[in-house]
């Protein structure tokens, strides 16, 4: 009768996270829309700008974010395993970390145009 009670509650446990409907700022069709901010207060003219902007960087990002998912997993995967290589993961966490300094200075350089755009009146 337990196994029966706790096969039930793991069932319905992970079965949740199936069917859980995330709600959060990221689309899949238009990511990054998060970084307009007071979209209310801006011009056509000045959305237009900021979408073509978007449309610059969002390949960028995309890219270095994806590179540093597939290290962060290369890493974990290698910690787990019975002997680990740490050559692998060393390099690994190298590549994460310059990974993480490009994809700072494309967002820095993409968050002060943007400023610049959303400033101008």
């Amino acid at each position: 009768m337990k196994r029966v009670i706790l096969v039930i509650f793991i069932t319905v446990v992970l079965s949740v996270s199936l069917f859980a409907e995330r709600k959060n700022y990221y689309c899949s069709n238009e990511p990054y829309t998060y970084f307009i901010y007071n979209g209310d207060s801006l011009t056509k003219a000045q959305l237009d700008k900021i979408m073509e902007l978007k449309k610059e960087y969002q390949p960028k990002i995309s890219e270095l974010r994806k590179k540093m998912y597939l290290e962060r997993n290369k890493i974990n995967s290698e910690i787990y395993k019975r002997n680990p290589h740490e050559l692998i993961i060393n390099n690994s966490i190298n590549l994460n970390m310059e990974y993480a300094k490009e994809l700072r200075k494309i967002v820095n350089d993409f968050l002060q145009k943007y400023n610049k755009i959303k400033n101008k009146k």
